[in-house]
């Protein structure tokens, strides 16, 4: 396949006929996978391999437990791009997001098509759809639709998975209508939304408990931000990368929390989450220091030691609530 380099918002008819010429396709996920890229990926792939598509699934993590319940979750892996003729990154602001999976070389050989709905996400791909909706999966269901491939259950649970798990149940509020009738035509296709709600809301590992229950702890409130900081050594005692998952969530519920903050400290870097009540944009604080994502949920990694980077990012976060306070008068 030619290599296109169309830097601009595609229509979703332009990101079919490219699917349509490949024969071989390398579907990628970002880094701490979610259920909005992993069952975006695991529905697109299903309904490519409808179409006699040979379809691989990357990256660069591994799939959390609450989503291994998913139909083909196993097909995931760390590897980058082989002999496939066009490249897919499903749920992805930006390439750093992909982690050790991106290479220039692969990704300069073949077509990369972006499929995102964050409004942070830089148009990296040759072609781009990119639409502010609740959820990327909804964006993979318009696209299946449009181009009239038939739901089934195996394509239908992983895309209401997505589409659960970014509305926290259809709690955000970036739920729309066009979000329940999304999730209603799915229902009919066969995912079952009782099974998902299970699968990835009420159920936590004894590593997330004592995780959680260590931050908690120290919990730290100030000027509207509730922030909670996750050290290696408290990860190493229990041994579960992921158990810290959720946490940012959780934290939003706090009644008197305009922002919720989650420091993750890793090797030289810090990895933060971002939740905000409506009305406090985080997501410009996130592009700040080079993450991306919603308003009300976004993310970073900043290099440096856990103590500088706190307060940085705590102070530009003080700074939008003040602001959003002024601005609601």
């Amino acid at each position: 396949m030619k290599k296109m380099n169309n830097k601009k918002n595609n229509r979703p008819a332009e990101i079919i006929a490219c699917l349509v010429r490949a024969s071989k396709v390398l579907l990628i996920s970002h880094v701490a996978p979610d259920g909005d890229t992993l069952g975006s990926a695991l529905g697109l792939a299903a309904a490519l391999r409808q179409r006699g598509v040979e379809v691989r699934l990357a990256c660069a993590d591994p799939v959390p437990a609450e989503l291994r319940f998913l139909p083909g979750s196993e097909g995931f892996a760390a590897r980058g791009r082989s002999d496939e003729d066009l490249i897919v990154v499903l749920d992805t602001g930006d390439l750093k997001r992909i982690g050790s999976l991106y290479s220039p070389e692969s990704f300069a050989a073949v077509p990369v098509i972006n499929i995102d709905h964050h409004v942070t996400n830089v148009f990296f791909g040759d072609l781009n759809w990119v639409e502010p909706r609740a959820a990327t999966a909804e964006l993979v269901l318009d696209l299946l639709l449009e181009w009239g491939i038939p739901l089934d259950k195996e394509i239908a649970t992983p895309l209401l998975t997505g589409i659960i798990t970014d509305t926290r149940g259809f709690r955000t509020s970036s739920t729309t209508a066009e979000s329940l009738r999304a999730a209603i035509t799915l229902m009919e296709a066969g995912a079952s939304l009782a099974e998902i709600s299970e699968a990835v809301f009420n159920r936590r590992s004894l590593a997330t408990l004592r995780l959680w229950g260590m931050a908690l702890a120290q919990a730290q409130f100030a000027e509207g931000v509730l922030w909670v900081e996750i050290s290696r050594e408290m990860l190493a005692q229990v041994d579960d990368p992921m158990a810290s998952r959720g946490l940012a969530n959780f934290l939003s519920t706090f009644a008197q929390a305009r922002v919720a903050a989650v420091f993750r400290e890793l090797d030289g870097v810090v990895e933060i989450s971002l939740r905000s009540a409506p009305g406090v944009d985080v997501s410009e604080v996130a592009l700040r220091f080079g993450g991306g994502g919603h308003p009300q949920a976004a993310g970073c990694t900043v290099e440096g030691e856990l103590a500088r980077v706190r307060s940085q990012v705590l102070e530009a976060l003080f700074e939008v609530v003040r602001t959003a306070e002024e601005e609601r008068g």
